[in-house]
């Protein structure tokens, strides 16, 4: 499961506090007072309790303008000073980039489907193999439902107007190294970074779309005779399908198409599931460098795969 980033961490537990101390001020307060509740005190105590419980179950689904919208509710509806301080904090978290990449996130990926749909999937191939022509009727609609299951994949060159996606399917597959020493670069990147990088820096990138959806990217850059690419990048929820060793092929088919003879890459030399993956696909290390940063020192193997004639 994708950790949840800090921000987001820290909306929850705040909005739990203020639950929990919400709920402890009513009980003293009926407890110790004498006098009922007016009629427009219990309104606003009302709305400020279901803004908060509102707002925790938005932000789960990652609904960003309206978290928004009841994050200022609840702000308003604050009962005395600590709610008023605690609401505050709640509403700039969301103005912090990792706040706005997660709630980005939900436009980038679908669910991911069950294990239930993939048992299904897979016991629907064994029976079709075994049933021969005994059940035709059958096997026509194991056919059609599996044609159903099977998602339309596609690799499209991106566009500058594409940057806000690059940058949130970027930022959700490496969030994963955001605890690595160093953690990866990727992450300090921005969507302001990524937009410059394509609209003025000669970058470009490939988005591979999953139904519609996108699922995966990875950009690149012509230099002299090669094509290098980098931030290769799946959502966790879609990985194991084979997605991006096609981007890395579409990346070596755009390198000849252009009369290129080298596609280069660079990885970490710790993260062996993407040095395996590439030396499978002919990549061979041909350069190895340290790289000191403040936080923490890195081997880099550069890899090169000739794709020219």
């Amino acid at each position: 499961m994708l950790k949840l980033p800090t921000t987001i961490r820290a909306l929850r537990f705040i909005l739990f506090f203020k639950i929990a101390l919400f709920i402890m001020v009513m009980i003293a307060f009926f407890r110790n007072s004498a006098e009922p509740l007016s009629t427009s005190s219990a309104i606003n105590i009302s709305i400020s309790f279901l803004a908060m419980l509102l707002l925790l179950f938005s932000i789960s689904k990652k609904k960003h303008f309206p978290s928004i919208i009841i994050s200022l509710v609840v702000f308003w509806f604050s009962i005395d000073m600590i709610q008023i301080m605690l609401s505050l904090v709640i509403v700039l978290l969301f103005f912090f980039k990792s706040t706005r990449s997660y709630f980005r996130s939900a436009n980038a990926i679908s669910a991911p489907s069950t294990d239930e749909d993939e048992a299904q999937l897979a016991e629907e191939a064994v029976d079709e193999d075994a049933s021969g022509e005994a059940q035709p009727k059958l096997d026509v609609n194991k056919a059609q439902a599996k044609s159903r299951k099977d998602p339309e994949v596609y690799i499209r060159e991106a566009t500058p107007e594409d940057a806000d996606t690059i940058y949130s399917l970027m930022h959700i597959a490496f969030e994963e190294y955001r605890t690595a020493i160093p953690p990866s670069s990727a992450l300090e990147e921005t969507d302001e970074s990524v937009l410059s990088a394509l609209r003025d820096q000669g970058e470009s990138a490939a988005i591979l779309y999953e139904d519609d959806t996108a699922t995966a990217m990875v950009r690149f850059k012509y230099d002299r005779d090669e094509i290098y690419f980098f931030r290769l990048s799946v959502v966790p929820a879609r990985r194991r399908r084979g997605y991006a060793k096609q981007l890395v092929k579409w990346i070596e088919k755009q390198g000849i198409t252009k009369g290129l003879n080298v596609s280069r890459c660079k990885v970490r030399q710790s993260i062996q599931n993407n040095l395996v993956l590439y030396q499978d696909m002919g990549y061979e290390v041909v350069n190895q460098e340290l790289i000191v940063r403040p936080g923490g020192t890195i081997k880099e193997l550069t890899l090169e795969k000739r794709i020219g004639l």
